[in-house]
C-alpha cells in the first residue's frame, strides 16, 4: 500500500469517526430531549389530575357547605315555629290559671249527676292550683324538649354533611 493510499485511508476514517461521533452525540441529544419532553409530559399530565382532584374536593365541600346552610335554614324556620308554639302555650297557660282562679274563687259548682255530690269548695279549689302548677311544669318541660330536640336536630345535620364530605364514592 502506498503511502498515499495510506494517508487518504486514514483521512477517510478520520472523517467517518467524527460522523460516527457526531451522529452518536445527536442521538444522546435526541434521547435526552425525549426523556425531557416525557417528564414534562408526564409532570403535566400529574399535574392536570391534582387540579382535578383539588376542583373536586372543592365542589364536595362547596356541596357539604350549602347543604349545611341549607338544613340550618330549615331548623331555624323549625325553632321560629317552636317558638311561636311556646308563646300560643304560654297564653293558654295563662288562661288556664285565669279560669283556675275565677274556679278555686266559686262555691257553688253544681253536680254534674243526681248521685254525684258536689266537692266543698276548699277541694275544688286545690284542685285547680294543682291543675295550674301541673300545667305550668308541663309547659317548662315541653320548652326544655324543644330546645333539646331543636340542638339535636342542628348536630345531626351537621354530622351528616361532614359524613357526605368524608365518605368515599363506591364504583
Amino acid at each position: 500500500m502506498s503511502k498515499l493510499n495510506y494517508w487518504k485511508l486514514l483521512a477517510a476514517l478520520a472523517v467517518i469517526s467524527l460522523l460516527f461521533a457526531a451522529w452518536q452525540h445527536d442521538r444522546s441529544a435526541q434521547y435526552r430531549r425525549g426523556q425531557a419532553d416525557k417528564a414534562a409530559e408526564i409532570s403535566l399530565a400529574l399535574a392536570e389530575a391534582a387540579n382535578k382532584q383539588a376542583a373536586a374536593a372543592r365542589e364536595k365541600e362547596r356541596r357539604a357547605a350549602a347543604e349545611l346552610a341549607e338544613r340550618q335554614t330549615e331548623l331555624e324556620k323549625e325553632r321560629q315555629d317552636a317558638e311561636k308554639s311556646i308563646g300560643a302555650m304560654r297564653l293558654e297557660l295563662d288562661r288556664l290559671r285565669q279560669h283556675a282562679t275565677r274556679q278555686s274563687g266559686r262555691r257553688d259548682l253544681p253536680a254534674t249527676a243526681a248521685t254525684a255530690a258536689a266537692p266543698d269548695g276548699a277541694e275544688s279549689a286545690e284542685g285547680w292550683e294543682l291543675l295550674g302548677k301541673c300545667a305550668a311544669e308541663y309547659a317548662g318541660l315541653a320548652e326544655t324538649a324543644d330546645s333539646q330536640a331543636a340542638d339535636l336536630r342542628e348536630w345531626q345535620a351537621y354530622g351528616g354533611a361532614v359524613s357526605k364530605q368524608f365518605k368515599q364514592p363506591t364504583d
